[in-house]
């Protein structure tokens, strides 16, 4: 008997969110309280999805100006 079950997300931790953007965590926690950046609350504590600061980062793209 098997189970289908969705691919759970690569979950990240605010110091590693902080590393993989290059800012503080200080910079991070103020990003996910002002709810700037996509978070999700597992037993209280603050994960980040991968795909969700894939996303924030494309947000935030700012293009050439001769494009």
């Amino acid at each position: 008997m098997s189970i289908d079950a969705a691919p759970v997300p690569q979950l990240l931790t605010v110091p590693e969110v902080a590393a993989l953007l290059k800012i503080s965590v200080p910079s991070v926690r103020r990003l996910q309280q002002r709810r700037q950046i996509p978070f999700v609350k597992v037993g209280g504590c603050v994960r980040f999805t991968r795909a969700d600061i894939a996303a924030y980062l494309d947000k935030r793209r700012v293009g050439a100006i001769d494009q």
